[in-house]
């Protein structure tokens, strides 16, 4: 019944853009002359390489243009623009992270090259650690695809792409700073923030590399002055990332790939003591990742292809909270995480029709928390993850990737999984590609996909005591929690030409189970004197919507587009909406260059609608609208001068009604900055592998 239905949207929706393109747009496709990005190589919707326009799995790019366009300096504002796509702040700690299809960071899996970023508060990754200034381009698949990817793709899976120069020698300077203004916590005419980017790699025949540093230093911000407590954390962070390889044959490669990240980082706050009044406190914070990744690579005279890597990381996470008139720290906090990971992929082609990817994967993870906190002039040691805080698991997957003709296209696969807790599971998916030929001089498709989403309760849902007893309460883990599980049903229509204009609407419908969340343990309250909250497999969920995305260049020089996105998400057992999901969301882009002057001005704008804050969908924070202004100046071949607006009409939240309006978090921000970017070409080409 609800596949009819979801088909019946769609044809619907089919019939109405049919007429729409064939009546309206179709003169103006056809006339298009700009640039497209529809040849471009894409590897996350199949794990396979195909170009964007082919690939039977809707894949969304973010590239390297756009990146050094917009001036992103890390993957949270690399994403901001990017229709359908929710932005939010880690609750409790600074950072931000970012929710698919209505599900949120805790069940959206980041990778890097395909390979996962570990958690930075076990469950969910900030973005704002991970820097942008050495990647190729971003991609993005939303809906469930737990059958290539494994736990925690529920929602879905950003995928951080990088891709060495293949010139002999190239480098990449960038500095820039900017204010806050009236909310810096100096001097209004302070820089406030700071940014430093370099990037030096080298390519000769047998031997690649490169390192990368980035460097991002602030002195916060403040929303209210007339208050001690400041919203913008002070302090640093940056990213180191290298790489060395040795080639034997031309795709034939072996990789190391060491990286490092830091973060030092401090924010006021303060809380009231009857009879004392405001008491001034820091929140100090400090985090650092360390990654090795051993990967090789090669191809075969069969059209075959192996991959493999090995991945130890390790995640050091220290929070504290400092009473500024006392001489010792009120609590320490330290999480530690460790991760190993082992993956092997091998591509088969049988013929010209059909395509096997199988893999294997183990898997092993560890996680231990304490605290010291004072109680009087005794400090009290507390372990808040119980013992057994690990797991390990294999799984196997594996896809046939089958052309029926020229015009149809299948894609079915599974996982199959045998945790170390949890057993076995198997998560299977289906999708397929439809190219009609309704228009000779425009590209068409249909895409299709059912799959099974699934997610094994992280070691904090599992093993964690957050003990907050001096405030009343303690959440508790379960460790008998169960995995929860989706059903995902992705459709979706597009129409592009090769100039460079596109349009596409998908829609949506999740329905998830035993959804993880906490709950009131009446029994434990009442036998402790406490608030006990519980994690348990409570509740199920319904997320349904769609995306509508229109990118049209009205001349060589001017260029815009615009998305809108719906988004329902209700609890199934109260038929309430859930809380912090905006039902509406439109995003808009407008590019103009002048190339006699050798210039460029964007303009990005995002609208969000309210939003209800609490389970009862009484509590609403409202909707919100903010534009961001970017402008290039290339000054000489590779130096190019820049200047971007964030936040221009300084939308940001109520600061006295903390917890209740979710608005941006930074007020408007100017800077200013230099890219500086060359290259030394391989004058001995012909002996080149590249």
């Amino acid at each position: 019944m609800f596949l009819f239905a979801v088909f019946w949207i769609a044809t619907l929706s089919l019939r109405s853009i049919h007429t729409f393109f064939g009546c309206s747009l179709l003169a103006a496709f056809t006339q298009s002359n700009a640039a497209t990005h529809l040849d471009d190589v894409v590897v996350t919707g199949t794990r396979t390489e195909r170009k964007l326009l082919d690939v039977p799995v809707r894949t969304e790019v973010v590239s390297k243009q756009e990146l050094k366009k917009t001036h992103a300096r890390d993957l949270a504002e690399a994403l901001r623009h990017q229709p359908g796509l929710l932005l939010k702040e880690t609750h409790g700690k600074s950072g931000s992270q970012v929710w698919l299809q209505g599900l949120d960071s805790d069940r959206v899996l980041v990778l890097l090259n395909g390979r996962p970023v570990s958690a930075s508060t076990g469950s969910t990754v900030d973005l704002s650690q991970l820097a942008v200034g050495h990647i190729d381009h971003i991609e993005i698949v939303k809906g469930a695809v737990s059958a290539l990817y494994g736990s925690s793709a529920m929602g879905g899976v950003v995928n951080i792409i990088t891709r060495p120069s293949k010139e002999a020698l190239a480098y990449t300077f960038v500095a820039d700073a900017g204010s806050f203004g009236d909310k810096n916590l100096g001097s209004d005419s302070d820089l406030s923030a700071r940014h430093g980017f370099f990037d030096l790699s080298a390519n000769s025949k047998k031997w690649r590399g490169y390192i990368a540093a980035d460097f991002r230093d602030t002195d916060g911000f403040d929303l209210d002055k007339s208050t001690y407590v400041f919203e913008g954390d002070e302090g640093l962070k940056y990213n180191i990332n290298s790489e060395l390889s040795w080639r034997w044959s031309e795709d034939g490669e072996i990789s190391l790939n060491p990286s490092f990240y830091r973060e030092d980082l401090s924010r006021g706050f303060s809380s009231f003591a009857p009879g004392v009044g405001e008491i001034k406190k820091l929140k100090l914070e400090e985090a650092e990742r360390f990654n090795t990744t051993l990967s090789i690579k090669d191809k075969f005279a069969n059209g075959a292809a192996l991959n493999a890597y090995f991945i130890h990381e390790i995640f050091d996470d220290v929070t504290a909270q400092d009473t500024l008139a006392s001489a010792e720290l009120d609590q320490r906090r330290q999480a530690n995480f460790v991760l190993d990971k082992a993956e092997i992929q091998w591509d088969h082609p049988i013929g010209d029709e059909q395509l096997w990817t199988l893999g294997l994967v183990g898997f092993q993870a560890d996680l231990s928390q304490h605290q010291n906190r004072l109680e009087g002039s005794d400090i009290l040691h507390i372990d808040e993850i119980t013992e057994g805080a690990n797991r390990t698991n294999i799984e196997f997957f594996v896809q046939d990737d089958i052309f029926l003709n020229d015009r149809w296209e299948i894609l079915p696969g599974f996982r199959f999984q045998d945790d170390s807790d949890f057993g076995r599971h198997t998560a299977p998916k289906i999708n397929a590609m439809f190219t009609p030929n309704w228009w000779p001089k425009l590209n068409t498709s249909l895409r299709f996909g059912i799959g099974k989403g699934y997610r094994v309760p992280n070691l904090k849902e599992r093993f964690f005591i957050f003990d907050h007893s001096g405030l009343g309460y303690m959440v508790l883990g379960t460790p008998n929690l169960g995995p929860e599980e989706s059903d995902s049903y992705q459709v979706g229509f597009e129409v592009s030409n090769q100039r460079g204009a596109r349009a596409e609407l998908s829609v949506f419908y999740n329905d998830i189970e035993d959804l993880i969340d906490t709950d009131l343990d009446p029994v434990e309250s009442q036998r402790l004197g406490l608030s006990i909250f519980r994690y348990g497999n409570f509740a199920r969920a319904r997320t349904r919507g769609g995306d509508i995305v229109v990118s049209y260049p009205l001349s060589d020089t001017f260029s815009s587009d615009i998305g809108y996105s719906y988004l329902h998400a209700e609890d199934r057992i109260t038929g309430k909406d859930l809380v912090r999901r905006p039902e509406h969301q439109i995003k808009l882009g407008l590019d103009w260059k002048i190339p006699q002057w050798k210039n460029e001005f964007s303009l990005r704008a995002t609208y969000q609608s309210d939003e209800f804050i609490d389970s009862e969908n009484t509590l609403v924070s409202p909707g919100w609208t903010r534009v961001d202004f970017k402008f290039n100046q290339s000054l000489s071949n590779g130096l190019t001068f820049f200047v971007g607006i964030d936040n221009m009409t300084d939308e940001h939240r109520d600061p006295s009604r903390a917890g209740r309006d979710f608005r941006p978090k930074k007020g408007r921000f100017i800077y200013l900055g230099l890219r500086l970017e060359g290259s030394v070409a391989n004058f001995n080409k012909n002996k080149s592998l590249v």
